[in-house]
């Protein structure tokens, strides 16, 4: 039963107004309780009202109105993830948020009504290790990136899985990436696309300096170890795009299988059809001369 609803939004979004009024509108109307995000009552002008604070702030329902990026925006703030999220796409490609703005009201009434189902993902758990001392421990969805930032040298990534050394990756940097994010930033350097439902991490080095160092797919219940051999200024830990952590020479950055988020997805929604619609994957191109 979803009696609590958080409205969040991306930036720039005063144009939609009527779409996000016409959505709280049905929503009052149905008996829910509602919080917002600050930049939503904003947009709505709203004087009084309950401030979603994320990470604080627990409701049964999150609604994005956005993109992927919006959706990531918000698991990156998240402690717990004990509730359940759907999008609204009024981004780009929206793997995540999948359903247009036109279609709010004809979807919350089956949402509601409880014809949806709950998609579960996977998330990566990642601790930053500096001098035998765990600094940060994050989350992402997606991906995580380990990069060298500013000068166009390789990077030296000592990889270890289940401290078996894999390779001594020599790259612009290195994505471990979750099935749901194979058709983000690793798709980019060259990834597969793992189909959402496996049990599987996916290592893609970006730009290796060796013809021989190509990305693999490994079991989401192995450990990876990754030591930072370079001694450079500025090399970063990225997660999601959405959070950047300054790393160092000598920092290791573990990764395992963590939680597990849910999105709610109705019966039309299907992958494939997704990866054809949004990434033109498996379709014919014309050749225009």
């Amino acid at each position: 039963m979803i009696q609590t609803v958080g409205i969040v939004a991306r930036r720039n979004l005063e144009k939609h107004s009527k779409i996000f009024a016409s959505c709280v509108k049905y929503l009052e109307a149905k008996g829910k309780d509602i919080y917002f995000e600050k930049r939503v009552a904003e947009v709505l002008k709203l004087k009084k009202y309950k401030e979603l604070v994320l990470g604080k702030t627990h409701v049964d329902l999150v609604l994005v109105m956005g993109g992927d990026g919006t959706i990531l925006r918000v698991i990156s703030k998240m402690k717990e993830m004990d509730t359940v999220f759907f999008g609204i796409n009024m981004g780009h490609l929206g793997f995540l948020s999948e359903i247009p703005p036109i279609s709010i009201q004809k979807t919350l009434d089956k949402v509601l009504a409880g014809k949806c189902s709950i998609d579960r993902r996977m998330m990566l758990s990642i601790e930053l290790h500096r001098g035998g001392k765990k600094l940060r421990n994050l989350h992402a969805l997606n991906e995580v990136a380990v990069t060298q930032g500013t000068l166009c040298r390789l990077i030296s990534l000592k990889t270890k899985v289940d401290g078996q050394k894999l390779a001594t990756f020599k790259a612009d940097g290195l994505i471990v990436a979750t099935p749901t994010g194979s058709t983000a930033y690793s798709l980019s350097a060259g990834g597969p696309i793992v189909h959402p439902n496996l049990n599987a991490f996916i290592l893609t080095p970006i730009n290796p300096h060796s013809f021989n160092q190509k990305p693999i797919v490994l079991p989401d219940d192995k450990k990876i170890d990754i030591l930072i051999e370079s001694d450079y200024k500025t090399m970063n830990l990225t997660i999601d795009g959405q959070r950047n952590v300054r790393v160092k020479q000598g920092d290791h950055v573990k990764i395992k299988k963590g939680s597990f988020v849910g999105f709610l997805r109705l019966p039309t929604e299907h992958y494939f059809k997704n990866l054809r619609n949004k990434l033109g994957w498996g379709e014919r191109v014309e050749k225009c001369y």
